[in-house]
């Protein structure tokens, strides 16, 4: 359960078949701007959180997942095709727009800015990796 007067860790898909709680706060949250987060989500970049260890529960349904690559797997939901995780290292990190309330997370990071699209102007004073942070997430293609 969320602190008393914070937030609820709670999110899922578009069409409500999957559903998941935190019972802790993020530990961090990043934008990767590798090119598989580009073909998964569709967008420029994707941003993810990553909760403690344990903290995740899966509420309702169960995620898709897809090995995009070794040791890598994305979660999605089958009905819908949200994107929900991505899997790396052991660790799950969600989508940052799976949340109920993305608005309660604060970015800290961009990541695999080497693979960054050209016409994308970063001005939010994030520090900026050309690759991963902290050593985390899988093999990214470009």
């Amino acid at each position: 359960m969320p602190a008393i007067g914070g937030p609820e860790w709670t999110g899922g898909c578009l069409c409500g078949a999957v559903r998941y709680r935190a019972n802790a706060p993020p530990q961090w949250a990043s934008y990767c701007h590798c090119g598989m987060c580009r073909k998964v989500s569709g967008a420029p970049y994707m941003a993810f959180v990553e909760f403690p260890e344990g903290a995740l529960e899966w509420t309702q349904g169960e995620r898709s997942r897809y090995a995009s690559n070794e040791g890598v797997a994305r979660g999605f939901c089958g009905e819908c095709g949200s994107s929900l995780t991505f899997e790396a290292d052991g660790l799950v990190f969600m989508a940052l727009g799976s949340l109920d309330h993305p608005e309660n997370v604060e970015v800290q990071r961009h990541c695999y800015t080497k693979f960054k699209l050209p016409g994308i102007k970063l001005a939010d004073g994030l520090p900026e990796f050309p690759g991963p942070f902290g050593g985390k997430g899988g093999f990214p293609i470009g």
